[in-house]
Formats: structure tokens, sequence, C-alpha cells
């Protein structure tokens, strides 16, 4: 009895923190719902939706963060050795480590095939198939046109007995293969179990209020279906976006509602109504710097959408016309909430960011040595400022920010590559050669792809 009350306590403090990252990720803030979701995986390493719940967050995370590049990629070659680490603790049965090493290591790169391909294989070998199948549906949503993946996943659920949904994901790949044989012969299988195990029907035979009982199960079942969905759409959408608008209308000033309203609209890229929704969450509070956040952002991705089918229709005039236009509601969105928050300093670094780009370098220094009182954006405002400086002719004062922002970062990243390559190049513009190859040597030896890293090195060492 005493475990079982334990456990019991566990669950609820897992939902407890589950619940805290809902309302987190709906506010736009993935970076405090994150962890919040491992310390529910923590508490309730088997629950499904915690798994779910912290796939969907880390890879919004990741996106939002924009992280690519060759940093990225040599970080994922550096997880080879971990990825030892994991089959080694399942060698020693140390099941539940190994699967938490394997979450750091899609840290890395939730969306990564490779890294995927790993996890899933964990997640089989430590028995945790709720971990396998919340990784492939999110993964699934992120990266809907990936029919390999599809097709494992409706696989997966049809060892799982989720004949439903392996049905579904096995018309997908039919529809994007429908000469695959095979694919066909998977669909009519998970078709006809399916049709043999969804209705219930002979359980309720005969039953008195057996065929009442049998829709309201199908009601709760669809809806709880739905609400494990990481991305909700078709007729699943509609019902959730009629059970959204519900509860707002029961509470009106319950601005999570609206969030959930929003993003459901979101993941079906219906950004005008996302935005009328956001338009009027900021009426029920209007001094709310995320839902501010939440609308601008929505208003570049329709932009973005636009453009995007403009250039499919070979429209490259009207598409660039658009970017234009997009560009500048940025900055005077991003102008208009500086002066609405003046104490939020990642504002201050977004706008510094696009005066830089625009070669406003004296209103850039201006929000950056603001922005640098940021414990988050400090590395990076410092950088930009020596680029402000150097740009102005003023390589001196670049110089002292560089070195303050070097003598911080402790790990060779990519902002620590741009900072000494940056003090490379002052050096080299400065005719002290033998300084600059030091710099560009650092650079070299930790990637050698780095901008034009090797050009640079051969002419300093040739001039010395």
């Amino acid at each position: 009895m005493a475990e079982s009350m334990a456990e019991l306590q566990r669950k609820i403090k897992a939902q407890q923190f589950l619940d805290k990252a809902t309302k987190a990720a709906e506010r736009g803030s993935l970076d405090i719902a994150l962890p919040l979701c491992k310390q529910a995986l923590a508490l309730a390493p088997h629950d499904e939706n915690a798994r779910r719940q912290f796939h969907e967050v880390r890879i919004r995370l990741f996106k939002s963060e924009k992280k690519g590049g060759l940093g990225l990629k040599m970080a994922e070659l550096g997880a080879q050795m971990k990825m030892g680490k994991v089959d080694g603790l399942i060698k020693q049965n140390k099941l539940e480590e190994a699967m938490v090493m394997a979450e750091e290591l899609m840290d890395i790169n939730p969306i990564s095939p490779k890294l995927n391909e790993f996890y899933f294989d964990v997640a089989q070998r430590t028995n945790h198939p709720e971990a396998l199948l919340s990784a492939m549906e999110t993964l699934a949503a992120a990266c809907p046109n990936d029919m390999d993946l599809m097709l494992r996943m409706g696989k997966t659920y049809m060892q799982s007995g989720i004949y439903n949904r392996a049905r579904d994901c096995f018309q997908r790949v039919s529809q994007a293969n429908p000469a695959d044989l095979n694919v066909q012969k998977l669909l009519k299988d998970a078709m006809a179990k399916d049709t043999m195990t969804a209705g219930g029907w002979e359980a309720n035979a005969g039953k008195r209020g057996g065929f009442q009982a049998l829709i309201r199960d199908k009601e709760l079942a669809a809806k709880l279906d739905r609400n494990a969905k990481a991305v909700v759409t078709g007729d699943d959408a509609e019902a959730a976006i009629a059970e959204a608008r519900e509860k707002i209308a029961r509470e009106p000033k319950n601005i999570n509602y609206y969030r959930a309203l929003a993003r459901i609209f979101l993941q079906n890229k219906r950004f005008d109504e996302a935005l009328e929704v956001f338009d009027g969450a900021r009426k029920v509070n209007p001094a709310d710097p995320e839902l501010d956040r939440n609308w601008a952002d929505t208003k570049v991705r329709a932009y973005e959408a636009q453009i995007d089918a403009l250039k499919a229709q070979g429209k490259e005039d009207e598409a660039f016309s658009l970017e234009e236009e997009k560009e500048q509601f940025r900055f005077d969105d991003l102008s208009r909430r500086v002066e609405a928050y003046p104490n939020d300093l990642g504002l201050r670094y977004e706008l510094g960011v696009m005066y830089y780009q625009y070669e406003y370098y004296d209103e850039a220094i201006s929000q950056f040595q603001l922005a640098q009182k940021s414990p988050k954006h400090r590395l990076e405002a410092l950088y930009y400022l020596a680029c402000c400086f150097k740009s102005k002719g003023q390589p001196d004062m670049a110089v002292m920010q560089l070195e303050a922002a070097n003598s911080q970062l402790q790990v060779m990243d990519d902002l620590k590559k741009h900072v000494i390559y940056t003090l490379g190049q002052i050096a080299e513009e400065a005719g002290d050669n033998e300084k600059a190859f030091n710099y560009y040597k650092d650079v070299y030896a930790a990637d050698i792809g780095f901008e034009d890293i090797g050009e640079r090195m051969q002419r300093v060492h040739t001039a010395k």
C-alpha cells in the first residue's frame, strides 16, 4: 500500500509539473516549459502524455532557436561517444539511465533522423513503448513529409494494436507512393484489423443501454485522442476549435484558452484566424508582452506564407515587394514594443540586430549597450557591439568588446568562433599578421570550414 501511495503521489506531482509546463508553453515561454516537462518525466518515466509533451516542447524550442550550420553538425558527430555509453548502460541492464542519456542526446537536435533512429532503438531495447511512439508522433508532426518515418510509425502502431492510427499512417504513405504494393497490403491489413476491433459491438450487444454507452465511450475516446495529438488537423482540428471557443465563451478572461485556440490555427497554417484570436486576447489583457510577441510572430509567419506562395507561382517581383513590407513591419513592430516595454532587454537586443543589419550603427550601439545587461543576451550583445564599432572604424573599441566576450566563452561554439575570427580580422587589418595568424589558428583547429578561414590562414602566414 505504501508503494502504491508513493506512486500516486509521484503521478500527482508529475501532473502538476505538466500543467505548469502547458501554461508556460501557451505563453510562448518554451525555455521554462522544457525543464518542467523534464521534471514531470523524471517522476513518471512511463507516462505517455508526459513524453509526448516533452518531445513537442523540445522540438518547438529547437525550431524557435533556429540552430543550424556547421556547429550543429559537429555536435551531432560528437554524440557518437555518448551513443556508445548508452549501449554500455543497456548491456549492464541500467535501462532507465540509458533512456535518460538517450533523451540528453536528443537535446542536440530533436529532428535529426540519425539521432531519432538511435533513440527509437534505445526506446525499444529499454522497454519504453510510450517513448517510442511519442517521439515518432512529434517528429512526424515536425517533419510531415518524411514517408519512411510515417511507414515505420504505422508498423509500430500495428505492433502495439493501435490499428486506427496505423491505418492513417499507411494511408499517408499510400497517397505519396500509390504504386507501392507492399504499402497497399499494409493499409488493407490495418483497415481490416481496425474494422474488427474499433466498434466494440460484440461487447455491447444485447446489453441495456449498450448502444448509448458505446456512443459516449467513442465520443470520449475521440476527445482524448485529439488532446493527445501534438498537431491537430482535419476534422479533429474543427472539433478542437469548437471546444476551445466554448471554453472562451464560458471564461472570456482566461488568456490560456485564447492561446490554445490560436495554437490550433497556427498548426493548420490559418494565420489570419490566429491573428484574430490574439487580437481578442490582447483586448482582454492589453499589457501582456508575450501576447504582443505572439501576435507579431504570427504576423511574420503570415507574411512568409504569402511570400512562399508568390514564389511558387513565379511572381518574384511581388514576393520581393512583400518581403520588404514584412521587414518594415518587423522593424516598426519591434520599435513599438521597445517603447511599450522599455525594460525588456531581449527586445532591445532584437531591435539592435535589425539596426545593425541595416547599417544604423549608432542606433544599434545604444540598444546593444542596454541589452548587454541581460545575462541571456550579454555575450551576443558584446559581439554585435564590436561589429558596430568595427564598421564605424573604431577597432580599439571593437577589441575591448570582443576580448570581454571571449574571456567569458568557455566552449568553442559558433559565437566564440565569430568572436575570435573578428579579432583576427582586426589584427590583420592593422598589419599584425602574427597576432592574426594565432587567432585564425584557433578557429581553424576547431572548424576548418568556418567562413574563409583557410584562405585567411594562408594569406597571413605568407605575409608573416
